[in-house]
């Protein structure tokens, strides 16, 4: 995975404590060297509307994600609209506080800096953020920043599959393609199932072997015969060809009714394998599912669980989310407790198979998200919480979240919202990341936890 490449200098006007600014522009230089991301800066401060110049023509040429501008004093007001006018990336504003308040003359003036030249951006339809701290506190400030510009820019340049189309009467897996396209960045890529079921054909029977061989020993119980493992195997194995064949970051799939009628077998174990491998895979056909598994893989390099939100406790201020047997064992609660299994629902259920039933892993935090559209467009959900293990409750892949706000209000929300009945669920508290980016992109939210 490419690192986020961010452009930083620090900016200074020499009438100001100009010793200072150089000594902030080594602790800051120091402080980001050790961030994971790509740093390009060039020497010394920038003072000079010619020195902003060659530092955005630098950022230009080197490519940069995001321009990280400090100032080290209170800088000339023309500096900033070259970099705006120059760039196309976003900018981070970074203020640091007065060092001395003694009686004699302000050293930085750096608040009042960041304060003119935020109203510049403004001014100028730009879209900024800003952080105010000494470098050394600069890492906290920075670090969700940092993962949600990069998730952003990473989402340009998807490439999305959807193999069929939504299944029937799902209204809520549609997709506006290039409303997608133009907001978010992900290409769409159309694959029929006609071409999916002639690749399982082609697959190679010792490679489906010995996918069946690992996946029986892995078990603690195989439910399925050997012709139904051996079809899904080749199902997971065409797949991954297409993924490589069309250079694919994800995958929708229609996974009913075709693939249980006329296929012969549910997609649900080859999803989960392809999950496990890190190709985001959604099932129903669901393309801005796809998107949020993408989101929460990107913010935190984990594998998520695409789930419909099934049942509340209480009691316990728990919500279940399930799905019938797709989610990635790397999610389970105990590793040695993953079944093979026939599909809980398909032909009213145990009659076909093949999934993976166990449930998921507690003791973390969690969220629960959900890219869709409301009356006015792309919205975003999400809700957090702490996961938690309930045990096999249900057959397939059940996800419990004790929420921090109220159970049933969270049930309210949805559904007042009208939402969509699938989510994704991650390991991990992403709400502050999920803010960023839907301020970027310009998109409301339904944020549960906000005050």
């Amino acid at each position: 995975m490419n690192k986020l490449r961010v452009g930083y200098a620090c900016l200074a006007r020499l009438t100001f404590d100009g010793e200072y600014a150089k000594e902030l522009f080594d602790r800051s230089l120091a402080i980001l060297a050790k961030m994971d991301i790509e740093l390009v800066r060039m020497d010394g401060l920038t003072v000079t509307e010619d020195d902003a110049e060659a530092m955005a023509s630098h950022f230009v040429s080197e490519k940069v994600d995001v321009a990280l501008i400090q100032y080290g004093t209170f800088s000339l007001g023309s500096l900033m609209p070259l970099f705006a006018e120059r760039l196309q990336v976003p900018i981070v504003l970074w203020g640091v506080p007065e060092p001395s308040l003694n009686g004699t003359r302000l050293r930085s003036n750096s608040l009042c800096g960041i304060n003119m030249n935020a109203h510049t951006l403004m001014r100028l339809g730009r879209k900024y953020e800003t952080i105010f701290c000494l470098p050394e506190d600069a890492p906290a400030e920075l670090e969700p920043l940092f993962r949600s510009l990069h998730c952003l820019s990473r989402l340009r340049n998807v490439r999305l599959g959807l193999v069929g189309y939504r299944v029937p009467g799902f209204y809520t897996s549609n997709c506006d393609e290039m409303e997608m396209r133009r907001r978010l960045g992900p290409e769409l890529h159309h694959i029929t199932l006609a071409e999916v079921y002639d690749e399982a054909g082609k697959t190679d029977r010792e490679a489906r072997k010995e996918l069946v061989d690992s996946g029986c020993s892995a078990a603690c119980s195989v439910e399925v015969d050997s012709e139904e493992f051996d079809k899904a195997a080749a199902l997971y194995l065409a797949l991954k060809k297409l993924v490589t064949k069309y250079n694919l970051d994800a995958l929708a799939v229609k996974c009913w009714p075709e693939f249980p009628d006329s296929y012969g077998v549910a997609a649900c174990w080859a999803l989960s394998r392809l999950n496990d491998d890190g190709i985001m895979t959604s099932c129903e056909g669901d393309v801005y599912g796809v998107v949020t598994m993408l989101m929460e893989n990107f913010l935190t390099g984990k594998t998520p669980m695409f789930a419909d939100f099934v049942a509340i406790d209480e009691e316990q201020n728990l919500g279940i989310g399930w799905h019938c047997g797709a989610a990635p064992t790397c999610l389970a609660s105990n590793s040695e407790g993953v079944a093979v299994c026939k599909h809980p629902s398909v032909g009213g259920g145990g009659k076909t198979g093949v999934t993976v039933s166990f449930p998921l892993r507690g003791g973390e935090p969690a969220t629960m998200a959900r890219l869709g559209v409301g009356p006015d467009g792309l919205r975003l959900f999400f809700a957090g919480g702490e996961a938690v293990d309930t045990g096999p409750i249900l057959r397939g892949n059940p996800a419990g979240i004790r929420f921090d706000r109220p159970v049933r209000q969270v049930l309210k929300t949805i559904l007042n919202e009208g939402m969509e009945h699938h989510y994704a669920i991650i390991h991990a508290d992403i709400r502050p990341e999920l803010r960023i980016i839907a301020k970027w992109l310009e998109m409301g939210t339904i944020d549960v936890d906000a005050e």
